[in-house]
């Protein structure tokens, strides 16, 4: 009976662990598209060159990266490298799949680009959140 048990917590381990990827991968493809919904927004009212869409999407790309290896490895806290790259590896395969559709089959050198920027900086944010310190209060 107690081997069962073990195996079920085992189980739910890897789970919660699958569970965590997921919801990052998921939050930070969000993020993603709402970032560029905003700047399509105001570029479209302010008129940007078209020379700055490039560097935008990169930092759309950076920063939801970043926030979805936070979100994946904070509740882990343990192997923030891997879950946070695992993490942006989806990201940046969900992403570049609906922009490459939206591209209408296209992929330029920007889209793989993206695709490394995104991963890159998933795995910068797992390392942040295991390495954030909470403040305990005496």
């Amino acid at each position: 009976m107690g081997d069962k048990a073990k195996s079920s917590r085992k189980d739910n381990k890897y789970n919660t662990k699958l569970i965590s990827v997921s919801a990052g991968a998921l939050a930070s493809t969000v993020i993603f598209f709402v970032l560029l919904a905003l700047f399509a927004f105001f570029s479209l009212k302010s008129g940007f060159s078209d020379s700055i869409y490039f560097p935008a999407g990169l930092v759309t790309g950076a920063l939801s990266g970043f926030t979805g290896g936070f979100i994946c490895v904070r509740p882990i806290k343990e192997k923030g490298v891997l879950f946070g790259f695992v993490s942006g590896l989806f990201q940046a395969l969900i992403c570049c799949g609906i922009l490459f559709a939206v591209n209408g089959a296209s992929a330029g050198n920007g889209l793989f680009i993206l695709f490394g920027v995104i991963t890159v900086f998933s795995a910068f944010g797992g390392i942040a959140a295991v390495n954030l310190k909470i403040k305990k209060k005496y």
